[in-house]
């Protein structure tokens, strides 16, 4: 396993974050947070943010991480996706959400949301080939799928999970060239008459598989990307921090939306870390910590992060899509 990741992308300063660079034809893509997307009945997967690509036609979309994947085999990418109810492509069109890609033109493996006659699909395959037919899926705007796909070039296999379980069988004797761009959101383009939304709630990558996770957070949650860890009003009880350096930082703002253009919030922290000592465990000093708003969470230095609980369960944080409208429209 990496320490923590190989990537790990929240999208929770509604930005691409650590991804190298981005292509947006037609203005497809954006971060918007969940006030944004309440508008529409949707939220985000965690934290307050979500990558959000609105198809208008054919454009390609997508953001594009050029370093993190090079040279690994195998490799596993997790990420939350929503097909909300208003995304409609023709029957027979398929529109990539996950490529992997080496120096060629086409996808090593993708995964994507295909239409077959009135129904829609999740699949996968490698190149231009449908490999993987998960079934009919529902488009909704409460509905995530929890999608991981494994990519071993050494053994030439492919192995595709959504919710946890693994869909079919491996997909085996592949010619898989060396990796080298991951490109998320909708890169291989759409066609004219496509429209609607996709959600992307975030992305993490690593040698070893990731697993399902938690939508919403537990009363203790296990921080290792800058994110909004808890939305809403309680007491934070205990704060434990390490890096592998000497460099750590961690910083919790009382905030709900953060963006680094937005103004109308202090940037004064509730609680400041530092650890000056590699691999130490640092605690939390001025404790128990109140917060109003919401805990957002920065973290710096060398592969940093934290331990976050809450006192009394935390009754007052968002914990289901209604709660997220709900708070939104406050």
């Amino acid at each position: 396993m990496a320490y923590p990741f190989l990537i790990d992308e929240t999208f929770d300063d509604g930005t691409r974050g650590n991804f190298d660079a981005e292509t947006d034809g037609g203005s497809a893509l954006d971060f918007p947070h969940y006030k944004e997307l309440s508008r529409f009945g949707l939220s985000p997967w965690r934290g307050t943010h979500a990558l959000r690509a609105s198809l208008s036609g054919a454009n390609d979309a997508y953001i594009e991480e050029q370093t993190a994947i090079v040279g690994q085999s195998p490799i596993s990418l997790w990420f939350p996706l929503l097909v909300a109810a208003d995304f409609t492509i023709d029957d027979g069109d398929r529109v990539n959400v996950l490529e992997v890609r080496s120096t060629d033109s086409v996808p090593e493996a993708f995964v994507a949301v295909r239409r077959t006659g009135a129904n829609y699909e999740l699949v996968v395959g490698d190149g231009v080939t449908v490999q993987r037919n998960y079934g009919t899926i529902t488009r909704s705007n409460s509905r995530w799928y929890q999608i991981e796909l494994t990519v071993n070039r050494t053994a030439g296999t492919i192995d595709w999970y959504v919710d946890g379980g693994q869909v079919g069988s491996q997909i085996t004797a592949l010619s898989i060239d060396p990796l080298t761009t991951l490109r998320v959101g909708a890169p291989a383009g759409t066609s004219a008459g496509d429209s609607g939304t996709l959600l992307i709630g975030g992305l993490v990558a690593d040698d070893l598989r990731i697993f399902p996770r938690l939508r919403f957070a537990a009363e203790t949650v296990w921080v290792t990307r800058d994110i909004t860890a808890y939305l809403g009003n309680g007491t934070i009880d205990s704060v434990n921090f390490t890096s592998t350096g000497t460099d750590g930082v961690l910083t919790i703002l009382d905030v709900d939306v953060f963006e680094s253009s937005i103004a109308t919030f202090s940037r004064e922290p509730i609680i400041y870390l530092r650890n000056t000592e590699a691999n130490a465990q640092v605690p939390g000093q001025n404790l128990p910590v109140s917060f109003q708003r919401g805990v957002y969470v920065q973290l710096a230095g060398t592969n940093p992060q934290a331990w976050i609980s809450l006192k009394d369960g935390g009754s007052g944080i968002v914990r289901s899509q209604s709660n997220y409208i709900d708070l939104a429209r406050k």
